[in-house]
């Protein structure tokens, strides 16, 4: 006869019933730790689905009513802008970005010499380094050029993902909300619905700082007289995805360029940047994110650089969008459903502008399994 080693009483039933959702989580968060990097690349994907939807419902207003026809010419628009980026960046620019890396070590040591000139500057000198050579998102950031083939990779891989959730993003967002109690399914479409709504807001925000930043840089460079202005402007365009650390290490490069050079070109050059950073705080930056949900900026930068402490590169990268998520779904899961706090959302003008008057799966009593597959979308269709 077999013995039970172990019986658990009846009353133990929701002790261990407890223990084992906690070392279910438990292995949960390592196995995301262990996989961030592909969690992030995933993420990656999502974000690039969204701004090619985006994209296709540019032709949609435009006159387009194929929506798979909109769909593939949006794809098809996004890919060129970054082909044409890579173009400028690698071919008609390359030149003057390989004098800036192999300059770099030169253009470092005319930094410290210039700012180390005075008392004080000395002191900042020696802080700033002190404070490098014990950052850990500084020694990830050394290893970016070694690992220049796997990150190119990954970018690949990021597209390919984003254009097979664009194509069909139905199945991606049913399955999120099947795996959500089936009293929550409401709250989880309506907050899966803001947190589309709020990336599209966050990326065309920052395609117009993007753009205009680049134009401002590089046309102040080129009236201070600062050699690759071209690539600088570039540069300091696309720095502006990733808030404050991006600039702050875009403007490095051109400092220590136009401290090499003759004349008052590093005078003109503070000034320059100083004058944009006056115009991108007082008018571009209120401007273009009046309808982005409002984060702090001191949240914003510690989330940044906790996030490359953390995670590396890409979790610098992906710092700034990934907020934006986390903050929408505090927002809409605990304040507004948990809590009952009656927080405002995105204006509905706003949100009729970005997303169209479709109903979401929210608004109906039906099962989901049973709702139609237009209904689930990063947004719903305009």
């Amino acid at each position: 006869m077999i013995r039970v080693p172990f019986r658990p009483h009846p009353e133990d039933a929701p002790y261990l019933r407890r223990l084992l959702y906690t070392l279910a989580i438990a292995a949960v968060l390592i196995v995301m730790w262990r996989a961030a990097d592909l969690l992030l690349l995933a993420f990656g994907s999502i974000l690039g689905a969204v701004a090619f939807r985006s994209a296709g419902d540019l032709f949609v207003r435009f006159g387009v009513r194929q929506r798979n026809l909109a769909m593939g010419l949006g794809i098809v628009l996004c890919l060129a802008v970054l082909g044409v980026m890579g173009y400028l960046l690698t071919v008609q620019f390359g030149a003057q970005i390989a004098n800036l890396i192999d300059n770099l070590p030169e253009t470092v040591a005319a930094i410290e010499r210039t700012v180390g000139s005075s008392p004080v500057g000395a002191t900042v000198v020696k802080a700033v380094q002190a404070a490098v050579a014990g950052s850990a998102i500084a020694d990830r950031l050394g290893s970016l050029v070694a690992g220049v083939g796997t990150i190119l990779l990954n970018f690949v891989i990021v597209l390919i993902g984003a254009m097979f959730i664009a194509v069909n993003p139905g199945p991606y967002r049913r399955a999120a909300i099947l795996l959500t109690p089936r009293g929550g399914r409401a709250t989880m479409d309506r907050a899966l619905g803001e947190m589309g709504i709020a990336l599209r807001l966050w990326l065309k925000a920052k395609l117009i700082s993007m753009t205009a930043m680049a134009v401002l840089i590089g046309g102040s460079l080129w009236l201070a007289g600062v050699e690759h202005w071209a690539a600088l402007g570039i540069l300091g365009g696309i720095s502006e995805f990733v808030p404050y650390v991006g600039p702050a290490v875009a403007m490095l490069p051109a400092i220590g360029i136009a401290a090499t050079q003759d004349g008052d070109v590093l005078t003109y050059t503070l000034i320059a940047y100083l004058v944009i950073r006056v115009v991108e705080a007082w008018m571009i930056t209120p401007l273009v994110n009046r309808q982005v949900v409002n984060i702090p900026p001191a949240l914003t930068l510690f989330v940044i650089l906790g996030a490359g402490a953390v995670f590396g590169i890409y979790g610098v990268f992906f710092a700034g969008a990934l907020l934006v998520v986390a903050f929408v779904g505090v927002r809409e899961l605990y304040l507004r459903d948990t809590l009952s706090e009656d927080i405002e959302s995105v204006p509905k003008v706003i949100k009729d502008d970005v997303t169209g008057d479709e109903p979401s799966l929210a608004s109906s009593n039906r099962p989901v399994s049973q709702m139609p597959e237009p209904a689930c979308d990063l947004a719903p269709p305009t």
